[in-house]
């Protein structure tokens, strides 16, 4: 599991341009704790630490990695998925959507 963790905050710090040293100073730890942690068995509350200074979920860091992740803009609102299931749904969803204003238009 610590795999998981370690690959999915060294995946997010890049997406966001961040180092792990800067990850490690907006935790207000050392460098060398955060790859201890990283590496060993980090402790809950660590783990909360880095999903806060990096902005996201705890569920998130233990995530397996899927291959696809991104954002989407729809009708104008940006959405962001991290696996293949949420961007089916949200993509399904406009489908939906798209129906539904086909038959309202039909009915016009």
């Amino acid at each position: 599991m610590s795999k998981i963790l370690a690959d999915n905050v060294r995946r997010i710090c890049k997406a966001q341009g961040k180092q792990m040293k800067d990850l490690a100073a907006s935790m207000g730890i050392d460098p060398a704790s955060l790859t201890r942690a990283l590496n060993g068995n980090a402790r809950l509350d660590t783990i909360q630490k880095i999903a806060t200074a990096l902005g996201v979920s705890l569920k998130s860091l233990f995530e397996p990695m899927d291959d696809v992740e991104g954002f989407i803009r729809i009708r104008g609102k940006a959405y962001q998925f991290n696996s293949r299931a949420e961007l089916d749904k949200l993509l399904n969803n406009e489908d939906e959507v798209k129906r539904q204003e086909g038959n309202n238009y039909d009915r016009v």
